[in-house]
């Protein structure tokens, strides 16, 4: 098998993790609002009576609570420094089955609540190690398209949960079987994980050279191009391991904590513009502009899923950072014009004397169109290269505390957005918007001082950024790629700090 193909098998299994978190986010909301489910777990017999808000919010919101703990660096990096990549994707699948069957088995709002929970648990464990095994595995021309397969997955989950709810959710008891269906992507990676190979880099963290070189060149095309990758791998794991063992205080000093601030403020960042406010209460949304909330919510996330493709082709070509000024562009501009017309096309009952008037004309479906533009935006640029930029900025000796402490905020960010969403429309409704564009701009300014890691091994990503950020000079030896000087949007302006060329695809 061709090594490329390896690679993409490897990226695409593993991405089954991204799968389950998609389906988590997916099959949720249509089912809050279904009269089975609220008549089977929240005890309302009428169907025209709602979840109370609050309690939605904190439904949704507990899961992203569950990622939060097993996401954290104590418990995320050393589950995966100590069992590996590979394993502890099983063992978050493993999770994941159990929260499976307590959510369909569930009678009431508390035993829903802890399997919810479960969920969050298995995911928070599955979301950083997923994104990282990509990094590790794939070869630095493709690192940027495998590892958006990450997010990918994710809208496809999303997408498959939408489908499968609209087919389901009005049955009675069609709730349970949405999310029975979970188990079997579930399955599929517990079995199939261990036919794949570990990640190189982390076997020469361990000390295990022999199956790294095995590993390296299952991946690579070639011995020769594996041996000097893991010449790479092994000069920067003797250089971290002339230290002591990393522990969660190294986290807030020097070099270290500025690289794990840029992907703590990415992964927020992600979350605080908007996206999953479509996601959990798409129905709702769309429901207040008139639309069939359901049907509605299918055709958002099938734009969300196509809108990926173009991450994963061009995230190599273009780069990490043309693509996330361009998508903080259009979503900042989808989020002011609904914050500006939403209010027309719905104001709130309090502005007109208790009676809320519907604007039935262009309005609404303007106000759908800037919705499909933020998604559109968000799908192909911020949603997935945010993963792709945090799995390769993290030093060797630091990745696994660094990627489990950004992924941990944009958990909290989750948390946040799933808990205050519901309470802001209904306070604020549209104008809810302009906060979303607010954080679109602040997004755009971010990525202009970021540089390009594009085509780069992992282990020249850190020089780069050590460059950047002052900690040291690069080697005179390494020179600018070619197209520096022509393409400063490509690769920032970094003064005298240039990537090294070694690993450059042409």
């Amino acid at each position: 098998m061709d090594c490329n193909v390896k690679a993409t098998v490897c990226a695409i299994l593993s991405s089954l993790g991204a799968f389950l978190f998609g389906l988590d986010i997916g099959y949720i909301a249509p089912i809050l609002h279904s009269a089975s489910f609220k008549k089977d777990v929240a005890h309302i017999s009428d169907p025209r009576e709602n979840i109370p808000d609050a309690s939605i919010g904190f439904i949704v919101g507990i899961f992203s609570l569950g990622c939060v703990i097993t996401s954290m660096p104590v418990i995320s990096a050393r589950v995966m420094d100590k069992w590996g990549r590979r394993d502890t994707t099983i063992i978050g699948s493993c999770i994941f089955c159990i929260s499976c069957g307590l959510q369909s088995q569930a009678t009431d709002i508390n035993m829903m609540l802890f399997g919810r929970l479960i969920a969050g648990l298995s995911i928070g464990l599955l979301a950083p190690v997923v994104a990282l095994y990509q990094s590790e595995v794939s070869p630095p021309s493709m690192r940027g398209a495998l590892t958006s397969i990450y997010q990918l997955m994710i809208t496809f989950g999303i997408l498959m949960a939408t489908v499968i709810d609209n087919f389901l959710v009005d049955r009675p008891g069609g709730w349970r079987s949405a999310i029975e269906v979970q188990v079997i992507p579930a399955v599929c990676m517990i079995v199939g994980m261990p036919l794949l190979p570990r990640s190189p880099r982390w076997l020469v963290q361990v000390g295990r050279r022999d199956e790294a070189h095995k590993a390296l060149c299952a991946l690579r095309s070639g011995v020769r191009e594996a041996d000097k990758e893991l010449q790479l791998i092994e000069e920067s794991c003797a250089r971290a391991a002339s230290g002591e063992e990393p522990t969660l205080s190294d986290l807030f000093s020097g070099h270290v904590l500025k690289l794990m601030l840029v992907g703590i403020s990415l992964q927020l960042l992600q979350q605080f513009v908007g996206m999953n406010a479509f996601m959990y209460f798409g129905p709702r949304i769309f429901g207040d502009l008139g639309f069939d909330p359901v049907k509605f919510q299918v055709l958002a996330n099938t734009a969300n899923f196509i809108a990926t493709f173009p991450a994963v082709l061009f995230a190599d070509r273009l780069g990490r950072r043309p693509l996330m000024l361009a998508g903080a562009f259009g979503m900042a501009v989808a989020c002011f014009s609904i914050g500006a017309v939403g209010p027309l096309v719905m104001p709130t009952a309090e502005a007109t004397g208790g009676q809320a008037q519907r604007w039935t004309g262009f309005g609404p479906n303007l106000v759908a169109s800037m919705v499909f533009l933020f998604i559109v935006s968000f799908a192909a640029t911020w949603g997935p290269i945010v993963w792709v930029y945090c799995a390769e900025i993290f030093p060797q000796k630091y990745r696994s505390w660094c990627m489990g402490a950004a992924t941990a905020a944009n958990w909290i960010g989750n948390y946040f957005i799933a808990q205050l969403t519901p309470v802001s429309l209904g306070a604020l409704g549209f104008q809810t918007f302009h906060v979303f564009g607010v954080f679109c701009v602040l997004g755009f300014l971010q990525v202009l001082v970021l540089p390009e890691t594009k085509g780069l091994q992992l282990e020249h990503v850190d020089e780069l950024f050590q460059s950047k950020f002052g900690s040291k000079p690069m080697p005179e030896k390494e020179r600018l790629p070619a197209d520096f000087e022509l393409n400063p949007l490509v690769y920032g302006s970094a003064g005298n700090a240039t990537p090294p060329t070694s690993g450059v695809s042409a």
